[in-house]
């Protein structure tokens, strides 16, 4: 009976434990205004130690993710804490980046870019690149086809200020592909 008692009680800590970090890390996704709520948890990796990844999403197909060292919010390239992305139509649209305040936040490093609009002026070419993506599970190497101008970016600072360059920018689709994965950190 002791030994019953004893496991209740060490299964009770570690669930009031877990969920109290749940319960942290969601406060943590609380600082980006931009986020809506309610939201839940979509991908969680965090190790006993409190290092790791979450991802968060929610009804309007944003995912808000970021890293924790320690349980602690972790500060990345660039003073970079938060990605934010958003979907439309199983498209990504959007990618703005925070730092830990929940403001936008630029790559110091680059042209100070917060957020990357995407705009996929070919879909069905896109689609078909897509297909052969999936199929590998991103897993191949393509050729650099930007030049074929399937998706375009617009690039926007910290101030939400559009970054003016003289030609529009074009990626691949297998950039694009990566970034719909999330499969960029700064």
């Amino acid at each position: 009976m002791r030994l019953f008692f004893l496991f209740n009680l060490f299964l009770f800590q570690s669930t009031l434990s877990f969920a109290q970090s749940d319960a942290k890390y969601h406060g943590f996704a609380d600082r980006i205004s931009q986020f809506s709520k309610p939201n839940k948890v979509l991908y969680k990796h965090i190790d006993a130690q409190g290092n790791g990844s979450i991802e968060y999403t929610n009804a309007k197909k944003q995912i808000l993710r970021f890293r924790v060292l320690n349980h602690k919010l972790q500060i990345l390239h660039g003073g970079i804490a938060y990605q934010l992305f958003i979907y439309e139509n199983n498209y990504l649209q959007k990618m703005a980046t925070f730092d830990s305040n929940g403001k936008l936040a630029g790559e110091r490093e680059s042209q100070n870019e917060a957020i990357v609009q995407f705009i996929v002026e070919k879909k069905e070419e896109y689609l078909r690149k897509k297909k052969v993506l999936d199929d590998a599970e991103g897993n191949i190497d393509m050729k650099d086809d930007s030049k074929e101008q399937i998706i375009r970016i617009k690039l926007f600072d910290s101030n939400n200020l559009p970054i003016m360059d003289l030609h529009s920018k074009y990626i691949s689709s297998k950039e694009y592909y990566n970034y719909c994965h999330r499969m960029y950190w700064p």
